[in-house]
């Protein structure tokens, strides 16, 4: 009896400290720079947000941000793009229509067309490529036209996406089209209906990245391939606090997509929303903005 209690208290004792080893390391890899809290939001009098995206998922980044403009009077709407993974695609927009409900925006539009020429043919699609090989590479006046129709129906003040460097951790989709945005409301900026105040770019501190992504291929080959030190430095982070639960069914809801997910927010599905997502606490982005030519000023 006395060897079973031994056995019982060492085996908890093991166990309390492989977690508080673990959160440790997850205060580790989330350790961030300061930046200012989000506050244009707050008092944008145009509640109109778009997020614009390559895939369903990447508005993940956002989410807790969404939630929180759909609960106080925003009206949210995202696009996205299916590219016939025919095993997954019906699967992914069942879950694509359970994460905007559960968000509370407004509606989802997605197509289903071939961002990637010969994207079928790739054997890894998600490897960066030159930026001078986007217009060559992918069906562009397509995309355009949709993201286009998209902007000028809804007349938003902001719009969410990825980052147009390195799109996240290097994925080339994310990449063009967070610059066909960009490049969008550039050229159009001076209509005078343009709506678009600011583009928010959803990214982590690049600290973070290097802390999390620096094993991944695709991560490590963009900084070379997109000639950049690492992942844009965000302006801005919007609190999760009081979204902290949203937030993780949000994730959970991208039932094809968690191998991919648990990479970027390691170990969340292990742990309460209440306690992993009082660690990884901030949604960061890189804000730019119209009356600045929607470009970075150093």
């Amino acid at each position: 009896m006395r060897n079973i209690r031994t056995t019982i208290v060492i085996a908890v004792s093991v166990f309390i400290l492989s977690i508080g080893a673990n959160i440790g390391y997850l205060y580790y890899i989330s350790s961030a720079d300061t930046y200012e809290e989000e506050v244009f939001l707050q008092s944008e009098k145009n509640k109109t947000a778009l997020i614009i995206v390559a895939h369903d998922d990447d508005a993940i980044s956002m989410s807790g941000t969404i939630s929180h403009l759909c609960a106080n009077g925003w009206e949210v709407r995202e696009l996205c793009f299916y590219q016939g993974w025919e095993s997954k695609d019906s699967i992914r927009k069942i879950d694509l229509e359970k994460a905007a409900n559960l968000l509370g925006m407004k509606s989802v539009e997605y197509f289903d067309i071939i961002l990637r020429k010969g994207r079928d043919k790739i054997e890894k699609p998600w490897l960066p490529i030159p930026y001078t090989d986007f217009d060559s590479a992918y069906n562009k006046e397509i995309a355009l036209t949709h993201i286009a129709n998209f902007i000028a129906k809804n007349k938003p003040s902001v719009i969410f996406t990825l980052d147009d460097i390195m799109g996240g951790y290097g994925h080339p989709d994310h990449v063009f089209i967070s610059k066909l945005i960009v490049a969008y409301c550039m050229q159009h900026q001076n209509d005078s209906a343009f709506s678009v105040e600011r583009i928010y770019q959803a990214v982590f501190d690049p600290k973070m990245n290097e802390r999390i992504l620096n094993d991944m291929d695709a991560f490590k080959l963009a900084k070379k391939i997109y000639k950049v030190e690492t992942t844009p430095k965000p302006d801005v982070y919007f609190s999760l606090k009081g979204r902290e639960v949203i937030k993780k069914q949000a994730l959970l809801t991208y039932t094809t997509e968690q191998n991919s997910l648990t990479k970027i927010w390691p170990y969340y599905n292990y742990y309460p929303a209440t306690i992993y997502f009082k660690i990884f606490d901030k949604e960061y982005y890189r804000v730019l903005k119209k009356d600045e030519n929607y470009r970075k000023i150093k």
